[in-house]
Order: C-alpha cells, then structure tokens, then sequence
C-alpha cells in the first residue's frame, strides 16, 4: 500500500495545506477534520490538550511535537496504519473496496 501525502507535498499546486478547527487545533489537512476520523486523530495524539494553538507562540512548536512526528512517520513508512481519510484522498492505486471497508470500520468505532 502507498500513499502520497498532499501535507507534505511541495509543490505550491499539489500541497494541501495544514487546517485550523473550530475547537482551535492544527490537522495536517481539512480532510482529517471530518466525523469518522476523530477517533483516529485522537488517538494520534493530535488534539492533545498541549497542542492547542492558544498554547503556543508559533505553529513550527507544534508541527514539530512528538505527535505530529509520529503520524508522519505512520504515514510514510507504515501507510496501513494511516488512517483511512488518508489512504482515500491520497492513496496510490489502493482498491475503493479497500477504503470502504476502513471507512466503515472507523464509524463503526465511533458508536
């Protein structure tokens, strides 16, 4: 499995910028500021009440913390542990059934 991550895309056209949410936390993308991901996110330890942007002078401290680290090395060197926003909105040649089937997991997670 292969994913291609627009977060950290250099190119000025293909680059899907980082995302402020409404409850004041940085996502990599709008794409993980979705329902079925928050467990996920969570779990990542990305809305970790340390991260808060009210928290912190500039957003390199936090796009540089342990958690933000640790979910760009999920998803670049163990892609079938990304969560499954990622494998849909960024995935190489990954089968839709595939991605369903993690979807559906994920909500499923979140009754």
């Amino acid at each position: 499995m292969k994913i291609k991550p627009r977060c950290v895309e250099f190119h000025e056209r293909l680059n899907k910028g980082a995302a402020y949410t409404s409850d004041g936390f940085m996502l990599p993308c709008c794409w993980m500021d979705d329902p079925p991901v928050y467990d996920y996110i969570v779990k990542a330890g990305l809305k970790d009440p340390e991260l808060a942007v009210s928290k912190h002078e500039t957003l390199d401290t936090i796009f540089t913390s342990d958690q933000w680290e640790n979910f760009f090395t999920t998803l670049i060197h163990d892609p079938e542990n990304a969560s499954y926003m990622c494998k849909k909105k960024c995935g190489v040649d990954i089968p839709l059934e595939v991605i369903r089937a993690e979807e559906d997991k994920e909500v499923l997670e979140q009754k």
